[in-house]
């Protein structure tokens, strides 16, 4: 049984909100879910990023947490292991400071007492190319549809460069 603390949740979510890169892998992450049909099961829509996303090599990992009452249907899971993602669903409690009322509520150091709630994590192992695919499709910008392909073979081939233009306007 593993044991989240409140704390540690709140800094994994700064940690994020900090650094665009990590919130356009979640974004990339919630469209995969929603791309394979996930939030079809009873749940999975209600889950909170507790730790990640974590990159390797090969492999995204995030966890998300549900209440101990509120179990994401574990036949959502098998959808993403027919892409290649390792689920896997674990029991957990949560600790959260409660607010002192009266000093029965401090513990012998002074701090908090701390609440247990029952929860479940679940976490998933996304292979990394799925995250990294988003760059191979097409992009709105205003009411145009641009591929994000030919926006790069364009790149490439020097056609953002002033040079070529102003010799073929020549």
């Amino acid at each position: 049984m593993s044991e989240l603390k409140h704390d540690d949740i709140l800094d994994n979510l700064r940690d994020v909100n900090k650094n665009n890169t990590l919130l356009d892998i979640l974004m990339e992450f919630e469209k995969i879910l929603e791309d394979t049909g996930m939030y079809a099961y009873k749940n999975w829509d209600t889950g909170e990023i507790v730790e990640g996303p974590n990159l390797s090599r090969y492999w995204l990992h995030i966890k998300l947490m549900y209440p101990y009452m509120g179990m994401p249907d574990p036949k959502a899971g098998l959808r993403l292991e027919k892409i290649g993602c390792e689920v896997k669903f674990n029991k957990g409690v949560l600790k959260t400071s409660i607010v002192p009322k009266s000093p029965n509520d401090l513990d012998s150091d002074g701090l908090p007492k701390l609440n247990s709630d029952k929860i479940w994590t679940v976490d998933i192992w996304m292979p990394r190319k799925y995250i990294d695919e988003y760059t191979d499709e097409q992009i709105k910008v205003g009411s145009e549809e641009i591929d994000v392909s030919d926006l790069n073979d364009a790149y490439t081939s020097g056609l953002d460069d002033n040079t070529n233009i102003n010799s073929q306007e020549i």
